[in-house]
């Protein structure tokens, strides 16, 4: 599929970063959300995004604003994807706030139009129901910071076709995506489900008295943190193990020792919450930075990281 023109709908963080993505590879962007005031704030946000890539390398000297020039606004969905090839929807994960999008993207794309959601956990099974042409909808879920981050998640619902699927597929990879398709749909994906399992038991060890959670934070950054950059979970097993059959024979009753004593709450116990709220608020990174300066932080520390990976 001949893919040109973009429509993002939702300009929060997400939209922004996809913007940035888009109109960086060299497409024309519509930026589309409620008020012209959110508009405003959300191109400042690309722009700031598209700078730090220039400013890192990832893009050349003036690229950033000629990029920034293939963004345009819109406070509504009709005008923002009535002339797009792809749409990418990024509004809040809410099952009626998305399926009302949807619904209105529907009617006024075209026709060859793929519709994508940037939902983090919803599935696209339920969103489709509300639109004449389900078989165009995909989830394409990114991981933050968009333009930065190369993972995309990639799922269809019921009623996606295969031509969806791969056409989504092929486009991430024109930018630099590296795309992982679902074979069946789940909540959360494989991303989210992943770290929700790493989150609750993050949780729990503040909420016991374990560790802080500057500590805890630290043992997953020191430790598997390091690792898991380049080793995911199965072949850090096979590496461990000194071969995946042997981890499964050696240490299956070393790891039933440890679930039988983790958690399996589905919220948030409200003395948790309470300690990990102070505790984040302790960590000296918080203490001394703004959350733009620890963004700003992380991105150059991201950048790095992956020069290194792919230099190796």
């Amino acid at each position: 599929m001949d893919i040109r023109k973009v429509a993002c709908v939702g300009a929060g963080l997400i939209g922004q970063g996809w913007a940035a993505l888009f109109s960086s590879n060299g497409f024309e962007v519509i930026l589309q959300d409620v008020t012209e005031t959110i508009l405003e704030n959300s191109v400042r946000g690309v722009r700031s995004n598209l700078m730090f890539l220039e400013a890192n390398n990832l893009l050349k000297q003036g690229e950033a604003d000629a990029a920034l020039k293939r963004i345009k606004v819109s406070t509504l969905i009709g005008e923002a994807v009535g002339r797009a090839d792809y749409v990418q929807e990024s509004v809040p994960d809410d099952y009626g706030f998305k399926k009302q999008v949807f619904r209105e993207i529907d009617a006024a794309a075209p026709d060859y139009a793929l519709l994508a959601s940037s939902s983090s956990g919803l599935l696209m099974t339920e969103i489709q129901k509300v639109v004449t042409r389900p078989q165009r909808c995909v989830l394409v879920h990114p991981v933050l910071p968009v333009y930065l981050i190369p993972l995309v998640e990639i799922v269809g619902g019921e009623q996606t076709s295969r031509e969806t699927v791969i056409a989504t597929y092929d486009f991430m990879k024109r930018l630099g995506k590296i795309p992982v398709l679902l074979k069946r749909e789940v909540a959360g994906y494989i991303v989210n489900r992943l770290q929700a399992a790493l989150l609750r038991e993050a949780i729990d060890l503040v909420d016991k008295g374990v560790a802080s959670a500057e500590d805890v934070d630290k043992a997953f950054c020191m430790g598997i943190g390091l690792r898991d950059p380049i080793v995911g979970p199965f072949l850090r097993i096979h590496l461990a193990g000194d071969g995946v059959e042997r981890f499964i024979e050696n240490y299956s009753q070393s790891y039933r020792y440890r679930w039988e004593t983790m958690e399996t709450w589905t919220s948030i116990p409200p003395s948790a919450a309470k300690k990990i709220v102070r505790g984040v608020k302790e960590m000296g990174i918080v203490r001394s930075r703004t959350l733009e300066e620890i963004k700003n932080w992380r991105d150059g520390m991201l950048v790095k990281l992956l020069k290194v990976i792919r230099e190796g």
